[in-house]
Protein backbone atom coordinates (compact mmCIF):
# COMPACT_ATOMS: atom_id res chain seq x y z
CA UNK A 1 0.00 0.00 0.00
CA UNK A 2 2.80 2.23 0.91
CA UNK A 3 4.28 2.06 -2.78
CA UNK A 4 1.07 2.59 -4.37
CA UNK A 5 0.29 5.58 -2.29
CA UNK A 6 3.90 6.61 -3.37
CA UNK A 7 3.35 5.96 -6.88
CA UNK A 8 0.28 8.41 -6.59
CA UNK A 9 2.07 10.44 -5.37
CA UNK A 10 4.11 10.97 -7.63
CA UNK A 11 1.04 11.34 -10.33
CA UNK A 12 -0.19 13.80 -8.45
CA UNK A 13 2.76 15.86 -8.19
CA UNK A 14 3.24 15.67 -11.30
CA UNK A 15 0.06 16.96 -12.35
CA UNK A 16 0.31 19.70 -9.76
CA UNK A 17 3.44 21.06 -10.68
CA UNK A 18 2.28 21.11 -14.60
CA UNK A 19 -0.99 23.26 -13.72
CA UNK A 20 -1.80 26.21 -15.97
CA UNK A 21 0.65 29.43 -15.11
CA UNK A 22 2.95 27.09 -12.98
CA UNK A 23 7.20 26.53 -13.94
CA UNK A 24 7.59 22.81 -13.86
CA UNK A 25 10.11 22.50 -10.86
CA UNK A 26 12.63 19.92 -11.80
CA UNK A 27 13.98 17.63 -9.37
CA UNK A 28 17.78 16.31 -9.23
CA UNK A 29 19.35 13.99 -7.36
CA UNK A 30 22.35 14.66 -4.28
CA UNK A 31 22.77 17.36 -1.95
CA UNK A 32 20.42 19.73 -3.57
CA UNK A 33 17.54 17.14 -3.68
CA UNK A 34 16.67 18.44 -0.37
CA UNK A 35 16.54 22.42 -0.68
CA UNK A 36 14.58 21.34 -3.94
CA UNK A 37 12.06 19.15 -2.27
CA UNK A 38 11.21 21.77 0.44
CA UNK A 39 10.83 24.40 -2.52
CA UNK A 40 9.01 22.92 -4.15
CA UNK A 41 6.60 22.05 -1.29
CA UNK A 42 6.45 25.23 0.34
CA UNK A 43 5.07 26.34 -3.69
CA UNK A 44 2.56 23.43 -4.17
CA UNK A 45 0.90 24.41 -0.31
CA UNK A 46 0.47 27.99 -0.92
CA UNK A 47 -1.36 27.30 -4.59
CA UNK A 48 -3.40 24.95 -3.86
CA UNK A 49 -4.23 25.86 -0.03
CA UNK A 50 -4.69 29.56 -0.85
CA UNK A 51 -8.79 29.37 -0.79
CA UNK A 52 -8.88 27.40 2.50
CA UNK A 53 -11.75 28.36 4.95
CA UNK A 54 -12.46 28.42 8.92
CA UNK A 55 -12.62 25.64 10.10
CA UNK A 56 -11.39 23.77 6.70
CA UNK A 57 -7.95 21.51 6.01
CA UNK A 58 -5.79 21.43 3.24
CA UNK A 59 -3.71 18.46 1.92
CA UNK A 60 -0.56 20.61 1.10
CA UNK A 61 2.05 18.17 0.25
CA UNK A 62 2.31 14.58 -0.31
CA UNK A 63 2.04 11.86 1.54
CA UNK A 64 -0.47 12.27 4.18
CA UNK A 65 -2.49 9.69 6.03
CA UNK A 66 -5.85 11.02 7.08
CA UNK A 67 -8.39 8.92 9.55
CA UNK A 68 -11.75 10.13 9.20
CA UNK A 69 -14.08 10.06 12.03
CA UNK A 70 -17.00 7.36 11.37
CA UNK A 71 -19.91 10.57 10.50
CA UNK A 72 -17.58 12.31 8.29
CA UNK A 73 -18.95 13.36 4.83
CA UNK A 74 -16.11 14.14 2.98
CA UNK A 75 -15.40 11.00 0.99
CA UNK A 76 -11.41 11.97 0.75
CA UNK A 77 -8.69 13.60 1.55
CA UNK A 78 -6.08 11.76 -0.29
CA UNK A 79 -4.36 14.22 -2.67
CA UNK A 80 -3.13 17.76 -3.11
CA UNK A 81 -5.48 20.54 -2.84
CA UNK A 82 -8.04 18.19 -0.94
CA UNK A 83 -10.12 19.94 1.73
CA UNK A 84 -11.70 18.55 4.40
CA UNK A 85 -14.00 19.80 7.29
CA UNK A 86 -11.65 19.69 10.33
CA UNK A 87 -14.33 18.21 12.43
CA UNK A 88 -14.22 15.07 10.06
CA UNK A 89 -10.82 14.38 10.86
CA UNK A 90 -9.92 11.89 13.63
CA UNK A 91 -5.66 11.96 13.31
CA UNK A 92 -3.31 13.06 10.88
CA UNK A 93 0.18 10.79 10.33
CA UNK A 94 2.55 13.78 8.27
CA UNK A 95 5.57 12.04 6.86
CA UNK A 96 9.04 12.87 7.30
CA UNK A 97 11.37 13.86 4.42
CA UNK A 98 12.13 10.92 1.79
CA UNK A 99 14.47 12.00 -0.39
CA UNK A 100 14.29 9.03 -2.44
CA UNK A 101 10.78 8.80 -2.80
CA UNK A 102 10.31 13.00 -2.74
CA UNK A 103 8.11 12.79 -0.39
CA UNK A 104 7.72 15.59 2.77
CA UNK A 105 4.49 16.09 4.12
CA UNK A 106 2.79 19.35 4.75
CA UNK A 107 -0.90 20.16 5.80
CA UNK A 108 -2.47 23.67 6.77
CA UNK A 109 -5.73 24.55 8.48
CA UNK A 110 -7.72 27.27 9.53
CA UNK A 111 -9.19 27.11 12.93
CA UNK A 112 -11.84 29.24 14.54
CA UNK A 113 -10.69 28.13 18.17
CA UNK A 114 -11.86 30.89 20.36
CA UNK A 115 -12.60 33.26 17.99
CA UNK A 116 -16.37 35.15 17.41
CA UNK A 117 -18.82 34.01 14.61
CA UNK A 118 -18.89 37.22 13.43
CA UNK A 119 -15.05 37.52 12.85
CA UNK A 120 -15.20 35.31 9.78
CA UNK A 121 -12.44 36.44 7.86
CA UNK A 122 -9.76 36.09 10.63
CA UNK A 123 -8.89 32.46 11.68
CA UNK A 124 -6.23 30.67 13.52
CA UNK A 125 -3.36 29.31 10.93
CA UNK A 126 -2.11 25.89 11.59
CA UNK A 127 0.70 24.19 9.82
CA UNK A 128 1.70 20.94 10.06
CA UNK A 129 5.15 19.26 8.75
CA UNK A 130 7.43 16.89 8.62
CA UNK A 131 6.95 13.89 11.01
CA UNK A 132 3.94 14.99 12.56
CA UNK A 133 1.19 12.77 14.02
CA UNK A 134 -1.81 14.49 15.46
CA UNK A 135 -4.85 13.53 16.91
CA UNK A 136 -8.38 15.76 17.14
CA UNK A 137 -9.72 16.23 20.50
CA UNK A 138 -12.13 18.52 19.98
CA UNK A 139 -15.73 17.84 22.18
CA UNK A 140 -17.95 15.99 20.50
CA UNK A 141 -20.94 17.21 22.06
CA UNK A 142 -25.04 18.10 20.74
CA UNK A 143 -25.57 21.09 20.74
CA UNK A 144 -28.42 23.42 21.23
CA UNK A 145 -29.46 27.13 20.37
CA UNK A 146 -31.28 28.68 23.84
CA UNK A 147 -32.52 32.19 24.34
CA UNK A 148 -31.85 34.56 27.72
CA UNK A 149 -35.12 34.97 29.31
CA UNK A 150 -34.50 38.27 31.28
CA UNK A 151 -35.69 41.81 31.43
CA UNK A 152 -31.33 42.57 32.16
CA UNK A 153 -28.25 41.33 31.09
CA UNK A 154 -27.69 37.60 32.15
CA UNK A 155 -24.41 36.81 33.31
CA UNK A 156 -22.08 33.99 31.94
CA UNK A 157 -19.58 32.64 34.26
CA UNK A 158 -16.51 31.05 34.60
CA UNK A 159 -17.94 28.25 36.42
CA UNK A 160 -21.63 26.87 37.24
CA UNK A 161 -21.81 28.77 40.58
CA UNK A 162 -23.01 32.47 41.42
CA UNK A 163 -19.59 33.16 43.37
CA UNK A 164 -17.34 32.13 39.98
CA UNK A 165 -16.39 35.01 37.54
CA UNK A 166 -18.18 36.62 35.30
CA UNK A 167 -16.26 36.40 32.11
CA UNK A 168 -19.20 37.83 30.00
CA UNK A 169 -22.81 38.69 29.74
CA UNK A 170 -25.75 37.82 27.61
CA UNK A 171 -28.19 40.44 26.49
CA UNK A 172 -31.73 40.06 27.25
CA UNK A 173 -33.05 38.16 24.36
CA UNK A 174 -29.71 37.05 22.84
CA UNK A 175 -29.36 33.28 21.38
CA UNK A 176 -26.27 31.40 22.68
CA UNK A 177 -25.37 27.99 21.74
CA UNK A 178 -25.64 25.86 24.88
CA UNK A 179 -22.76 22.85 24.77
CA UNK A 180 -23.86 21.01 28.00
CA UNK A 181 -25.42 21.12 31.44
CA UNK A 182 -25.00 19.49 35.23
CA UNK A 183 -26.83 16.87 35.68
CA UNK A 184 -30.10 18.70 37.31
CA UNK A 185 -30.21 21.12 34.70
CA UNK A 186 -29.50 24.26 37.40
CA UNK A 187 -26.56 25.43 34.99
CA UNK A 188 -25.91 25.80 31.32
CA UNK A 189 -22.17 25.40 29.53
CA UNK A 190 -22.82 27.50 26.65
CA UNK A 191 -21.12 29.52 23.49
CA UNK A 192 -21.45 32.75 22.88
CA UNK A 193 -21.46 33.65 18.76
CA UNK A 194 -21.32 37.34 19.05
CA UNK A 195 -17.71 37.30 21.63
CA UNK A 196 -16.70 33.56 21.55
CA UNK A 197 -16.87 33.54 24.70
CA UNK A 198 -17.68 30.61 26.86
CA UNK A 199 -18.96 29.66 30.57
CA UNK A 200 -22.21 28.71 32.54
CA UNK A 201 -25.25 30.30 32.86
CA UNK A 202 -27.94 29.57 35.33
CA UNK A 203 -30.63 27.67 34.16
CA UNK A 204 -33.65 29.06 34.75
CA UNK A 205 -32.49 32.14 32.48
CA UNK A 206 -32.62 30.40 29.41
CA UNK A 207 -35.09 28.91 27.46
CA UNK A 208 -35.48 26.24 24.19
CA UNK A 209 -38.06 25.45 21.59
CA UNK A 210 -35.85 21.89 21.97
CA UNK A 211 -35.87 19.78 25.30
CA UNK A 212 -32.96 20.35 27.83
CA UNK A 213 -32.85 16.79 28.76
CA UNK A 214 -31.08 16.17 24.87
CA UNK A 215 -28.10 18.21 26.24
CA UNK A 216 -25.11 16.44 27.20
CA UNK A 217 -24.53 15.99 31.25
CA UNK A 218 -20.95 17.16 32.11
CA UNK A 219 -19.03 17.89 34.35
CA UNK A 220 -18.50 21.16 36.52
CA UNK A 221 -15.21 21.60 35.19
CA UNK A 222 -15.02 20.13 31.59
CA UNK A 223 -14.60 22.94 29.33
CA UNK A 224 -15.77 22.60 25.60
CA UNK A 225 -13.49 22.99 22.66
CA UNK A 226 -14.42 23.32 18.79
CA UNK A 227 -12.82 21.43 15.91
CA UNK A 228 -9.33 20.72 16.41
CA UNK A 229 -9.05 23.58 19.24
CA UNK A 230 -7.80 20.61 21.52
CA UNK A 231 -5.49 18.19 19.65
CA UNK A 232 -2.53 15.80 21.01
CA UNK A 233 0.08 15.36 19.11
CA UNK A 234 4.27 14.52 18.60
CA UNK A 235 7.05 15.08 16.42
CA UNK A 236 10.08 14.48 14.86
CA UNK A 237 13.04 16.35 16.38
CA UNK A 238 16.25 17.18 15.12
CA UNK A 239 15.40 16.08 11.72
CA UNK A 240 16.07 18.59 9.07
CA UNK A 241 17.69 16.86 6.12
CA UNK A 242 19.16 20.28 4.90
CA UNK A 243 19.53 24.11 6.58
CA UNK A 244 16.80 24.84 4.01
CA UNK A 245 14.65 22.32 5.34
CA UNK A 246 12.38 23.39 8.85
CA UNK A 247 12.24 20.39 11.66
CA UNK A 248 9.11 18.65 12.23
CA UNK A 249 6.31 20.33 13.65
CA UNK A 250 3.79 22.45 13.90
CA UNK A 251 3.04 26.45 13.42
CA UNK A 252 0.99 28.10 14.80
CA UNK A 253 -0.51 31.82 14.29
CA UNK A 254 -3.35 34.08 15.25
CA UNK A 255 -5.09 36.72 13.03
CA UNK A 256 -3.72 40.05 13.47
CA UNK A 257 -5.22 42.61 16.31
CA UNK A 258 -6.61 39.50 18.57
CA UNK A 259 -5.13 39.59 22.02
CA UNK A 260 -5.80 36.12 23.14
CA UNK A 261 -6.85 32.89 21.21
CA UNK A 262 -7.13 29.91 23.62
CA UNK A 263 -6.13 26.18 22.43
CA UNK A 264 -5.50 22.72 24.67
CA UNK A 265 -1.92 20.75 23.22
CA UNK A 266 -1.39 17.56 24.64
CA UNK A 267 -3.88 18.72 27.60
CA UNK A 268 -2.03 22.07 28.06
CA UNK A 269 -3.89 24.86 28.38
CA UNK A 270 -1.88 27.34 25.56
CA UNK A 271 -3.63 31.05 25.39
CA UNK A 272 -1.81 32.87 22.03
CA UNK A 273 -1.12 36.23 20.50
CA UNK A 274 1.11 35.51 18.18
CA UNK A 275 2.64 32.94 15.85
CA UNK A 276 4.48 29.90 17.78
CA UNK A 277 6.48 26.60 17.09
CA UNK A 278 5.52 23.42 18.81
CA UNK A 279 6.93 20.30 19.02
CA UNK A 280 6.52 17.52 21.06
CA UNK A 281 7.80 13.23 22.09
CA UNK A 282 6.35 11.40 24.24
CA UNK A 283 8.15 10.56 27.59
CA UNK A 284 10.35 13.79 26.63
CA UNK A 285 8.78 16.93 26.48
CA UNK A 286 6.76 20.05 24.47
CA UNK A 287 8.18 22.67 23.40
CA UNK A 288 6.20 26.06 22.58
CA UNK A 289 8.64 28.45 20.82
CA UNK A 290 7.09 31.95 20.36
CA UNK A 291 8.93 33.74 17.04
CA UNK A 292 6.51 36.64 17.59
CA UNK A 293 4.18 37.96 20.31
CA UNK A 294 4.21 35.79 23.63
CA UNK A 295 2.05 32.64 24.25
CA UNK A 296 0.92 31.26 28.41
CA UNK A 297 1.70 28.24 29.35
CA UNK A 298 -0.64 26.54 31.97
CA UNK A 299 0.38 22.82 32.72
CA UNK A 300 -0.05 20.99 36.76
CA UNK A 301 -1.73 24.00 37.87
CA UNK A 302 1.41 26.69 37.05
CA UNK A 303 1.04 29.35 34.57
CA UNK A 304 4.52 30.40 32.69
CA UNK A 305 5.01 33.38 29.83
CA UNK A 306 7.08 33.04 27.24
CA UNK A 307 7.90 36.08 25.03
CA UNK A 308 9.55 36.43 21.55
CA UNK A 309 13.02 35.11 21.33
CA UNK A 310 12.17 32.32 24.08
CA UNK A 311 10.48 29.12 24.77
CA UNK A 312 9.10 27.37 27.43
CA UNK A 313 9.29 23.44 27.71
CA UNK A 314 6.51 21.06 29.60
CA UNK A 315 7.73 17.57 30.56
CA UNK A 316 5.49 14.95 29.18
CA UNK A 317 4.88 11.52 30.27
CA UNK A 318 4.22 8.52 27.50
CA UNK A 319 0.67 9.48 26.68
CA UNK A 320 1.84 12.80 25.88
CA UNK A 321 0.13 14.55 29.07
CA UNK A 322 1.77 17.13 31.14
CA UNK A 323 4.26 15.18 33.39
CA UNK A 324 4.80 18.34 35.39
CA UNK A 325 4.82 22.06 35.40
CA UNK A 326 6.38 24.64 32.56
CA UNK A 327 9.70 24.86 33.24
CA UNK A 328 11.13 29.33 33.47
CA UNK A 329 10.99 30.78 29.64
CA UNK A 330 14.80 29.73 28.46
CA UNK A 331 16.53 31.36 25.00
CA UNK A 332 15.29 28.72 21.69
CA UNK A 333 18.13 27.60 19.22
CA UNK A 334 18.05 29.87 16.31
CA UNK A 335 18.82 26.59 14.00
CA UNK A 336 15.47 24.88 15.35
CA UNK A 337 13.36 27.73 14.20
CA UNK A 338 15.80 29.90 11.35
CA UNK A 339 13.74 27.46 8.29
CA UNK A 340 10.14 27.94 9.51
CA UNK A 341 8.01 28.30 7.01
CA UNK A 342 6.75 31.89 7.93
CA UNK A 343 6.06 32.41 4.37
CA UNK A 344 2.48 30.36 4.03
CA UNK A 345 1.48 32.16 7.13
CA UNK A 346 -1.73 34.77 6.96
CA UNK A 347 0.30 37.20 8.65
CA UNK A 348 3.82 38.64 7.44
CA UNK A 349 6.47 38.28 10.36
CA UNK A 350 10.10 38.36 11.19
CA UNK A 351 11.72 35.10 12.94
CA UNK A 352 12.46 36.84 16.38
CA UNK A 353 16.42 36.15 17.41
CA UNK A 354 16.99 34.14 20.48
CA UNK A 355 16.80 36.65 23.82
CA UNK A 356 20.12 36.16 26.20
CA UNK A 357 19.68 35.36 29.62
CA UNK A 358 19.87 38.27 30.97
CA UNK A 359 17.43 40.02 28.49
CA UNK A 360 15.04 37.29 29.61
CA UNK A 361 15.60 38.23 33.14
CA UNK A 362 15.16 42.04 32.47
CA UNK A 363 12.01 41.30 30.63
CA UNK A 364 10.91 39.53 33.76
CA UNK A 365 11.88 42.60 36.03
CA UNK A 366 10.07 45.21 33.49
CA UNK A 367 7.01 46.36 34.36
CA UNK A 368 5.55 44.86 31.16
CA UNK A 369 6.84 41.41 32.28
CA UNK A 370 4.14 38.77 33.38
CA UNK A 371 2.20 39.52 36.31
CA UNK A 372 1.56 36.94 39.12
CA UNK A 373 -1.26 34.33 38.10
CA UNK A 374 -4.07 35.11 40.03
CA UNK A 375 -6.86 32.02 41.00
CA UNK A 376 -10.06 33.70 39.34
CA UNK A 377 -12.38 30.68 40.71
CA UNK A 378 -14.14 33.17 42.93
CA UNK A 379 -15.11 36.99 42.30
CA UNK A 380 -18.37 38.90 41.58
CA UNK A 381 -19.74 38.31 45.05
CA UNK A 382 -23.03 39.37 45.93
CA UNK A 383 -24.87 38.34 43.04
CA UNK A 384 -28.62 37.80 43.89
CA UNK A 385 -30.11 34.15 43.12
CA UNK A 386 -31.22 34.89 39.26
CA UNK A 387 -27.59 36.13 38.50
CA UNK A 388 -29.09 38.96 36.28
CA UNK A 389 -27.25 42.41 36.42
CA UNK A 390 -27.95 46.13 34.43
CA UNK A 391 -24.59 46.26 33.14
CA UNK A 392 -23.45 47.11 29.90
CA UNK A 393 -22.20 44.41 27.27
CA UNK A 394 -18.78 43.50 25.92
CA UNK A 395 -17.72 45.80 23.28
CA UNK A 396 -19.74 49.04 24.72
CA UNK A 397 -18.82 51.02 27.81
CA UNK A 398 -18.48 49.01 30.81
CA UNK A 399 -19.98 49.79 34.29
CA UNK A 400 -17.70 49.47 36.97
CA UNK A 401 -17.74 46.55 39.47
CA UNK A 402 -19.00 49.25 42.10
CA UNK A 403 -21.42 50.16 39.73
CA UNK A 404 -22.74 46.66 39.18
CA UNK A 405 -20.63 45.32 36.47
CA UNK A 406 -18.68 42.55 35.72
CA UNK A 407 -14.80 42.17 36.85
CA UNK A 408 -12.67 42.46 34.82
CA UNK A 409 -11.49 39.76 33.33
CA UNK A 410 -8.21 40.07 30.86
CA UNK A 411 -8.60 39.00 27.38
CA UNK A 412 -12.27 38.94 27.05
CA UNK A 413 -12.61 42.41 26.43
CA UNK A 414 -10.09 42.96 23.43
CA UNK A 415 -7.00 43.99 25.89
CA UNK A 416 -4.01 41.37 26.44
CA UNK A 417 -4.70 39.13 30.10
CA UNK A 418 -1.52 39.71 31.98
CA UNK A 419 1.97 38.73 30.48
CA UNK A 420 0.39 38.72 26.97
CA UNK A 421 1.60 41.60 23.98
CA UNK A 422 -1.12 42.02 21.57
CA UNK A 423 0.80 40.93 18.02
CA UNK A 424 4.59 43.09 19.40
CA UNK A 425 5.78 44.31 16.01
CA UNK A 426 2.53 45.77 14.96
CA UNK A 427 2.50 48.90 16.79
CA UNK A 428 4.59 51.84 17.77
CA UNK A 429 5.27 50.98 21.42
CA UNK A 430 6.28 47.44 22.51
CA UNK A 431 8.52 46.03 25.18
CA UNK A 432 12.31 46.03 25.11
CA UNK A 433 13.33 43.07 21.53
CA UNK A 434 9.68 42.24 21.25
CA UNK A 435 9.22 44.24 17.89
CA UNK A 436 9.88 41.24 15.98
CA UNK A 437 13.16 42.67 13.72
CA UNK A 438 16.77 41.58 14.13
CA UNK A 439 19.24 43.79 16.18
CA UNK A 440 20.21 46.17 13.71
CA UNK A 441 17.47 46.05 11.33
CA UNK A 442 14.48 48.47 11.32
CA UNK A 443 11.10 47.89 11.74
CA UNK A 444 8.95 47.56 8.48
CA UNK A 445 6.54 49.75 7.61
Amino acid sequence: MKSFNHFVGYILLAAVLLLPGRTPVSYSSGDSACPEIVRAAFDITQQVCDGTGRNQACYGHILLDAELQANASTSSFEREGDIANVAAIRSLRISAMDLESRAWGIALMQLQASLPDSQIDQNVTMLLFGDVQIENAMSHANLMTMTAEATTNVNIRQRPTLGALVVGQVAPGEAVTATGRLDDSSWIRVRQPRTGITGWVFGELLTSENDIDDLDPVDAATQYYGPMQAFTFQSGVDDAMCPEAPHSGILIQTPEGVAKVTLLINEIDIQLGSTVFFQAQPGESMAVQVIEGSARVTASGQTKTALAGTQITVPLGQTLTPAGPPEDPAPYEMANVAALPVELLARAIVVHPPLSEDEIDALIASPVAPLPVVDESTGDEGEDDEDTGDTTLPGSEPASEEEGGPPSNPGQDGSPPPGLVDNPGLGDSVPPGQNGSPPGQDKKE
